[in-house]
């Protein structure tokens, strides 16, 4: 039995986590850590495991291989050096650290003890995402010129969160660091190396960390990124839009299909991507590009929409760090990006407090 200890239950993803870990199989959630007593004591209850007080204890027990990080970003350098440091692989939620250097020094102490390490990149094991990197990788979207991601919550809707949620010394920041980080893994995964950012934010709960955010970050391919991330939207379904010179691909997560337009000769060469038993209706657009309607504005072109239901599944990102710990298969997403996606965020935070553009 591989033993996993919760460290941490701050983050509201924490129900996320805390099933797999009592369902997977070979799997066993043995005990739990928080900063807060009180909120430990509660999920102690709730999980009917220990709750831990001392987290240097914990991390001497003989029941504990691993542990998955769900507390304050501030405290995550110190928590995962001291697991790396006992030997015990990590999972953690994003964000990975407030700053470049302490991602470096995670990185260090996770290589040198050798032990396994993964982060909560969701977005990137979800079909639908995966499909449009796939379609890109291919080459049938051309040269990508642009991305474009938005997510929106409501913070004001009642949402469970920790009273630190809105305090940045904890956090490192409000809708960008928690929200847009998705969009920022999503980048380094389809676009690579960035060259610069500008970011912009307001602040409509008139809280000291941002509530709404526009981060713009121009990548080494010539790509440009657009992050859009909200925390006060009535309604904002996640959108995944890939442009390029040959091809577009859309999603918004909400809907059951996600929607292709690509040049005809490229249509065969999608046919060929698709894994067996996935669904998709086409429509062939003709005639020439002109101003006409908005139907011929782009010229001819095939409109694809695949039911997005029957793509090929993917574990989620905790699954494939157990799956590694317990069987030696491997994992998609290291220390590296956890260290990259810093470097991201850390850039665009200062792009925000400087109020200009930052090279990275």
């Amino acid at each position: 039995m591989f033993h996993v200890a919760l460290v941490g239950c701050w983050h509201p993803h924490v129900g996320r986590y805390y099933p797999v870990l009592q369902n997977h199989d070979g799997v066993c959630l043995s005990c739990l850590w928080d900063s807060s007593e009180k909120r430990g004591r509660v999920w102690e209850k709730k999980l009917g495991v220990p709750f831990v007080k001392d987290y240097a204890e914990l991390l001497k027990r003989p029941d504990v291989d691993a542990i998955c990080v769900v507390a304050e970003t501030s405290l995550h350098k110190d928590l995962m050096i001291a697991a790396a440091e006992a030997g015990k692989h990590i999972f953690t939620e994003k964000a990975f650290t407030l700053t470049l250097k302490d991602a470096e020094e995670v990185r260090e102490a996770v290589l040198r003890n050798k032990v396994k390490f993964s982060i909560a990149y969701i977005r990137s094991c979800t079909p639908a995402f995966i499909l449009g990197k796939t379609l890109k990788d291919a080459g049938l979207l051309g040269d990508l010129n642009m991305v474009r991601i938005r997510n929106g919550v409501n913070w004001a809707a009642g949402i469970d969160l920790p009273d630190t949620w809105f305090d940045r010394k904890v956090t490192g920041g409000g809708a960008y660091i928690d929200l847009c980080m998705h969009q920022m893994y999503l980048f380094d995964w389809l676009l690579g190396e960035p060259e610069d950012a500008a970011v912009n934010c307001i602040h409509y709960f008139g809280r000291d960390v941002e509530d709404n955010v526009c981060a713009v970050l121009r990548f080494k391919n010539g790509a440009m990124g657009v992050a859009e991330s909200s925390a006060t939207t009535f309604y904002s379904p996640y959108m995944y839009e890939l442009y390029g010179a040959r091809g577009s691909y859309l999603y918004r997560i909400d809907q059951p299909t996600a929607e292709i337009h690509l040049s005809g000769e490229n249509f065969q060469a999608f046919q060929k991507q698709m894994a067996p038993g996935v669904k998709y209706e086409y429509e062939e657009i003709g005639g020439k590009m002109d101003n006409a309607s908005v139907k011929t504005l782009f010229g001819a072109r095939v409109v694809v929409r695949v039911q997005v239901d029957t793509l090929p599944a993917c574990d989620e990102p905790i699954v494939q760090w157990l799956d590694a710990c317990t069987k030696g298969t491997p994992i998609a997403f290291t220390i590296d990006n956890a260290v990259r996606l810093t470097r991201l965020a850390e850039g665009c935070s200062t792009a925000l407090e400087w109020k200009k553009v930052v090279k990275f």
